[in-house]
């Protein structure tokens, strides 16, 4: 006599997992913000160190270097696949050290021909520059730029773009040494190359 059958459930089958319940979502919803505000604090805190000038600085080296940094930031995100040769010149008139030589080099191994193939035309405004305390010839400015990019793609725009700057003072004029992409992976504006992206050593960038 034997007993009733039993259906066994094959050893390499795994139950299913059971549907997330509404603790686990609030859970993943809380992770979420969490990370969002941890991001957003990161940004701030950039900002809030540079944004202040010594109150001993010098009026006239300010206007230079907040002049300076804005330029930079619009020239680095200004282009014409028409001539994309005066976007390299307008970059390395304004930059020295490591950062100069890695975007020349970036620049003349491909960027420039990128910049050909998708057609692009890339204008940079600048909005706001930050300016930190001048300290024995240097200095740090966080600039927030807005892009209007047309091309291949079609035309977009991309909006507050932070770019971290440091300078130092060459010959008696302030030079971009550095340069960080604070956007948070805003990534290249509208489809446009990303004009930085083999300059890894000296900066951490991601221009449209």
């Amino acid at each position: 006599m034997t007993g009733p059958e039993v259906d066994v459930a094959p050893a390499d089958e795994e139950p299913e997992a059971p549907p997330p319940t509404g603790a686990s979502q609030r859970r993943r919803a809380s992770l979420v913000l969490a990370i969002s505000v941890a991001v957003v604090l990161g940004l701030l805190s950039v900002v809030l160190a540079v944004l202040l000038v010594a109150d001993g600085s010098d009026d006239d080296e300010v206007t230079e270097l907040r002049r300076t940094a804005g330029r930079f930031a619009e020239v680095l995100v200004t282009y014409d696949h028409r001539d994309p040769d005066e976007h390299r010149d307008a970059v390395l008139g304004l930059a020295t050290g490591s950062f100069r030589e890695e975007y020349e080099d970036a620049f003349d191994e491909g960027l420039s021909q990128i910049i050909t193939e998708v057609e692009a035309v890339s204008t940079g405004f600048v909005k706001d520059v930050y300016l930190s305390e001048i300290d024995e010839g240097q200095a740090a400015a966080v600039v927030v730029v807005d892009v209007e990019h047309d091309g291949a793609g079609g035309p977009r725009t991309l909006r507050d773009l932070y770019f971290r700057l440091t300078l130092v003072e060459v010959d008696g004029a302030w030079k971009i040494d550095q340069v960080t992409d604070l956007s948070f992976g805003a990534g290249p504006a509208a489809g446009g190359p990303d004009v930085t992206s083999d300059t890894t050593t000296s900066t951490s960038t991601s221009v449209p």
